[in-house]
Parts: C-alpha cells; structure tokens; sequence
C-alpha cells in the first residue's frame, strides 16, 4: 500500500514528535520493569497492605522510621534507619511469623531477604529512595503481600 502525500507528512510528524517527546520527557528509568512487576502482581491472589507510620528515637542515638503494613493476614513492620555510609537498615518483622521470602524492589534492583522462623528480616546498606517490599511463600512462588510504594 503506497502512502498518499498528507499520509506522508502526518507520519512524518508523528515521529518528529515522538522524538520531541522522548528528548523532552524521557520514560523514567526503571518504568518498564515495574510496570511489568505491577502486571505480575496483577496475576496473582495477593494482599496489598496498608500502612501508618511513625517517627522514634533510634537505640543507638539516630532517629529511626517505623512502619507498619495491615492486610486481613499478614502484617509487616519494618524499622528504617540510616547507616554512616548513607543508604538504610530495614529491620523488619513478619506476623503471624513464618519463614518466608522477602524482597525489597527499587531503581538499585532487587534486594532478598529469608525471614526466621520468627518472623524476623533484616537488609542491610539499601540504597535511599522509593521502595516496595514483597512477601513470598518460603518456598517463591507468587507474593503473599505487597507493600505500597515508600521512600527509604
């Protein structure tokens, strides 16, 4: 099929435009990834979790973010605080406890942690910046929760 002369000048457009776009307003980094991520979850029977947040001295003279992620199963709490090198310490706690798999996803890539049979977690020196955190059964598979996005 042979384009006809304003076929021609309206694709030509189109593309000066997208190239306009792209060098203007470029796709973040990481977009797709987590749009594919977000898709995954969509997948899948998994509790989004709420949050509340609070501010607390931190035990060794540091100020230290606690929050807490609700869902009808499970509850996440994670303590955030900052290390001499600059990135975070997430310490985190699964209720009702159980060995599963935690991942913490953002722009860095994926962190994974194992909790203990007690629930606990810990990832040390994440980078700052927006975060989600995942809970996977013991063995993988589909998440269990998810948290909503937070800033480290």
């Amino acid at each position: 099929m042979e384009l006809t002369g304003f076929e021609l000048q309206d694709a030509f457009v189109v593309a000066e435009l997208g190239e306009l776009c792209s060098l203007l307003d470029p796709v973040p980094p990481g977009l797709v990834d987590r749009i594919a991520f977000a898709l995954e979850l969509e997948s899948g029977d998994c509790a989004i979790l709420s949050s509340r947040e609070e501010l607390t001295a931190g035990v060794r003279g540091g100020e230290t973010r606690t929050i807490t992620f609700d869902s009808a199963g499970l509850s996440v709490m994670i303590d955030i605080a900052g290390t001499p090198a600059g990135a975070v310490r997430v310490d985190g706690w699964l209720a009702p406890p159980g060995a599963h798999l935690v991942e913490l996803r953002n722009p860095h890539g994926t962190r994974t942690a194992r909790a203990d049979d007690d629930g606990r977690f810990v990832l040390d020196e994440v980078p700052r910046g927006l975060c989600q955190i995942v809970v996977r059964a013991a063995a993988g598979g589909e998440p269990l929760a998810l948290t909503p996005a937070i800033m480290l």
